[in-house]
């Protein structure tokens, strides 16, 4: 008779083998761990100069910009006066008939010149072309400082002075002259000093008759008629502006 003997076999466990043996686990590896390995085979690699980043990384070129700025210089021309007649020296544009067509197209009737308009104008484009005066624009010098021929109590028209010569904003009286035509000279002789540098007070082409030109300093101070004010003949800033409007009516009505 035989007897069974119940052999009791152990279940293999987790790290044995069925015979018993204990084997090694193998423990996966964690993230952390194959971070912390990975960063320290990168910086190996660094330090050793074994880690090639220039291979795939782009290569980076500074880009240099270069901005040019334009600078754009405008001229200004120098600042004269509206309508500006030019220079004092120079032919005049009108004759004396159209001179004393336009003055007496205002028609004033309280005027007193002391000789015809039409004989005054002559005047003034005779002594004009005899010293190189613009005879016509000093003509309306002349309209603006008589207030188109009705004078004053301080420039009576019996004292032939037709702009003003020696009526100085410190005095009460101003020159007097002659005649009218005389009148015309001095102050045809007293407009070249301002605008010729190359005359003096005895050069003139006719005997010198303007009492005021040695004050008259330098010679050619003023060559053009928008030079006229402050300090050159008169006080008033706006002489000259004065001077070119009332010519610019005179040329307009000539249609010149």
């Amino acid at each position: 008779m035989h007897t069974f003997r119940r052999t009791r076999r152990t279940p293999a466990r987790h790290g044995t083998s069925p015979s018993g043996t204990e084997r090694p686990r193998s423990r996966p590896e964690s993230a952390r761990s194959r971070i912390r390995h990975t960063t320290a085979a990168a910086l190996a690699a660094v330090m050793t100069g074994t880690l090639a980043t220039t291979a795939c990384a782009p290569t980076w070129t500074p880009v240099t910009t270069t901005t040019t700025t334009t600078t754009t210089t405008t001229t200004t021309p120098p600042a004269t006066a509206a309508n500006d007649p030019g220079p004092i020296m120079g032919p005049s544009r009108l004759t004396a008939a159209q001179l004393a067509a336009w003055v007496e197209s205002v028609d004033v009737e309280d005027a007193v010149p002391p000789e015809p308009i039409e004989d005054i104008a002559r005047y003034f484009i005779e002594e004009g072309v005899t010293e190189g005066v613009a005879g016509d624009v000093a003509f309306v010098q002349a309209v603006l400082e008589t207030g188109w021929f009705r004078f004053s109590e301080r420039m009576p028209p019996e004292h032939n002075n037709f702009a003003g010569i020696g009526a100085v904003d410190s005095g009460s009286s101003s020159a007097s002259f002659p005649s009218a035509r005389i009148g015309v000279r001095a102050q045809i002789q007293h407009l070249r000093a301002y605008a010729d540098e190359t005359v003096d007070c005895s050069g003139f082409e006719n005997p010198t008759v303007t009492p005021r030109c040695q004050w008259v300093l330098p010679k050619g101070k003023a060559p053009r008629w928008s030079d006229m004010g402050n300090g050159n003949w008169a006080t008033d800033p706006g002489y000259a502006d004065k001077i070119a409007t009332l010519y610019d009516k005179a040329t307009r009505h000539a249609n010149v």
